[in-house]
């Protein structure tokens, strides 16, 4: 599984979206994304993830992730990340 888009997810991805459900984050817009609950990111490697996947949509799903990257980079730096 690379990132997270292996077989298993894109399966899993068509299986929640297949419904047309909204969004579990903002409740307004159509649900276009799987979102990784916890964030994939927190895993040591993708193919460790444990957690569900939530319908979520684009901008919400994007937003998230971009959040969450900018609260990763603005914290304190280590003398492996100079």
């Amino acid at each position: 599984m690379s990132r997270g888009r292996g077989h298993e997810y894109q399966k899993a991805r068509e299986r929640l979206l297949a419904g047309g459900p909204v969004c579990v984050w903002c409740r307004e817009r159509p649900a276009t994304t799987a979102d990784h609950v916890p964030p994939l990111a927190e895993a040591p490697a993708p193919e460790l993830w444990v957690g569900e996947l939530v319908p979520a949509c684009h901008k919400c799903n994007s937003s998230r992730g971009a959040a969450m990257t900018n609260k990763r980079k603005a914290g304190p730096k280590t003398s492996r990340s100079w």
